[in-house]
């Protein structure tokens, strides 16, 4: 079971990481290779906020149980936030690079994609509280 995750989770990190660097058709290299860092760190750290929103109120039998679950949840969802935004984020950045939009007018595009994602955030929280929920509901019936 490990390694089936193992392969979902480096195919969703590839789809990403496909999705965003065909998007940053304006940018180099270098720069892409940044802005995918940047980008999944961020896609990280959103994650491992909506994780730790999610847990509040948990009862898990330790610490350890918990820190796994967090590992496996945040890892899997991490890719999958990522692609709900990276190479949309990428386009607007090529589009502006190459003058197709102005600044203002990208601004206003990620402003509309943030409250589109908080709402998005909100939903991922309950489902991840309901897959702890079950995970716990699991681990005590054994």
């Amino acid at each position: 079971m490990t390694a089936f995750m193992i392969i979902i989770v480096i195919a969703l990190f590839m789809v990403l990481l496909g999705f965003t660097w065909y998007r940053l058709e304006a940018y180099e290299g270098m720069e892409k290779i940044i802005i995918c860092v940047v980008g999944i760190l961020l896609c990280w750290g959103i994650t491992a906020i909506l994780f730790s929103l999610s847990s509040n109120g948990m009862d898990y039998i330790n610490e350890e149980v918990e820190r796994e679950i967090s590992k496996i949840l945040v890892l899997v969802f991490t890719p999958i936030n990522g692609i709900a935004f990276m190479p949309y984020v990428a386009k607007l950045m090529s589009k502006v690079r190459f003058d197709e939009i102005n600044k203002q007018e990208a601004v206003k595009k990620i402003l509309i994609l943030c409250v589109i994602l908080l709402a998005i955030f909100f939903v991922e929280v309950k489902y991840l509280e309901n897959i702890q929920l079950g995970i716990l509901n699991v681990a005590n019936g054994m």
